[in-house]
């Protein structure tokens, strides 16, 4: 009863309690609590009824609040509602009643039979009979458990036996609570399978060791292979031209001094692109072995650039290229001068030697956050293709062989950009415009910066 009323008020308050539309959903809510209910207003007119006759209800109602009845007795009462027992005149049995006032002002009135109850508790009796007789069916079986259950730590000693067969070290033997024969064996059977996994654990590491080992010396081994067939096929093209120029030379096929010279300048020119490799494979190697110390200094990178722009002066012009640096101003940053020169160089070699289209070369200056510069270095070349862009960056790779070996380029000058900014932990990279590819790299700057505009 108290939970229905408080499903009524709840009705009450989403406004579901009174009126035509909700009768049914009521009627049938107190249907399934087994109740006769009545609800009236102030004056005694019913608003809402159960199934049973509402004026019947409305006289015991009226009995329930005027009568002084000597045999009610009170179960339960709070300040919304009051259950009690009570015996109505006419009636032969004695109902609950539950007589309350909802937060409207409305009087609730709830009754029903004791005799249901009397019903409940046979229910409650016949279950306990059954209950009886599975407790009893229950313990029969626990009996037999109880009998086997001497036999058990010897059924678990041979499963635990059996899984250590399997090299299965997860389960161990428990003791009973009182130690006898039996755990004793099972103890041992534990010291057993402890000592067999650690051996095995130690074997496996062993093994893994060594197959790392192994793994890394055949690494080792094919790294050395690749290195030396690059490095060989590289050398091998200008040594040849070395050779045969100046065996040339040597026999004086060329009689006029002009035409000498032509074999002079090639070799000289062969003889450089060598010395750049071997330049260029000392220094990377210093950087992938960790041997290049750092000199951390500020310096104006715009100067650097200029210089590194200055060198490759007679390039621009014997290519027409159509140079500029965008918004150029003096940058201080803080980093090792030498290793810097040799990102810069490698970018606007680079981007020498694959221009193509409007011939244009564009340096620029983004200050992409906090004391951090990004140069970028733009030429209008072809577009590096998808494949290609994730290997640019090793050693020896080259995505054009064969513009590669016209303007000398030996396949390491970005492996020493890569190796450089990483040692530098600063980032770097390569990306595909509408019309041309932008090589860039970030640089901190020093803490005095000082930034003059100019043109």
């Amino acid at each position: 009863m108290k939970a229905l009323y408080g499903i009524i008020s709840e009705r009450y308050n989403k406004d579901q309690l009174y009126g035509s539309e909700h009768m049914s959903e009521t009627i049938a809510l107190f249907d399934n609590y087994s109740v006769s209910c009545v609800i009236t207003g102030a004056d005694g007119e019913p608003l809402v009824s159960s199934n049973t006759d509402s004026s019947v209800l409305l006289n015991q109602l009226n009995y329930s609040m005027f009568s002084n009845d000597e045999s009610t007795e009170v179960v339960n009462a709070t300040e919304e509602y009051e259950i009690f027992t009570q015996v109505y005149p006419g009636a032969n049995d004695e109902y609950l009643v539950l007589l309350g006032v909802l937060p409207d002002g409305n009087i609730v009135f709830i009754r029903s039979p004791l005799a249901h109850m009397g019903h409940a508790t046979s229910i409650t009796n016949r279950f306990f009979f059954w209950m009886a007789i599975l407790s009893i069916i229950i313990t029969a079986l626990l009996s037999k458990v109880v009998i086997t259950r001497f036999m058990q730590p010897l059924f678990d000693i041979i499963d635990i036996t059996k899984r250590i067969s399997n090299f299965d070290f997860d389960t161990s033997y428990r003791p009973q609570r009182f130690y006898n024969e039996m755990d004793d064996l099972g103890e041992h059977v534990n010291e057993m399978a402890t000592t067999l996994k650690r051996a095995i654990t130690q074997l496996r590491a062993a093994n893994e060791s060594l197959k790392h080992d192994l793994e890394v010396r055949e690494e080792t081994e094919n790294m050395r292979k690749e290195f030396v067939s690059n490095v060989s096929h590289e050398l091998k093209t200008p040594i040849a031209l070395i050779q045969g120029y100046a065996e040339g030379l040597q026999e004086g096929i060329m009689e006029d001094e002009n035409s000498r010279q032509i074999y002079l300048d090639i070799i000289i020119d062969e003889a450089n692109k060598m010395n750049r490799l071997v330049r260029e494979m000392l220094i990377l190697n210093q950087l992938e072995a960790g041997q290049m110390n750092m000199d951390l200094v500020d310096f104006d990178v715009t100067e650097m650039i200029d210089s590194v722009v200055d060198s490759n002066q007679i390039n621009f012009e014997a290519q027409g290229i159509s140079y500029s640096f965008i918004n150029k101003e003096e940058c201080l940053v803080h980093a090792d001068e030498f290793l810097v020169e040799q990102v810069i160089t490698n970018f606007i070699s680079n981007a020498i030697h694959y221009v193509m289209n409007e011939n244009i070369i564009t340096v620029r200056y983004d200050f992409v956050k906090k004391g951090k510069v990004r140069i970028s270095v733009f030429n209008s070349g072809n577009n590096i293709a998808k494949k290609d862009i994730k290997h640019i960056w090793e050693k020896f790779y080259k995505a054009d062989k064969a513009r590669s070996r016209e303007y000398g380029g030996s396949g390491i000058g970005l492996s020493v950009v890569k190796a450089t900014m990483e040692l530098l932990h600063e980032k770097f990279g390569v990306e595909n415009l509408a019309n041309g590819v932008e090589f860039w790299c970030e640089l901190s700057l020093a803490k005095d910066k000082k930034i003059n505009k100019n043109s």
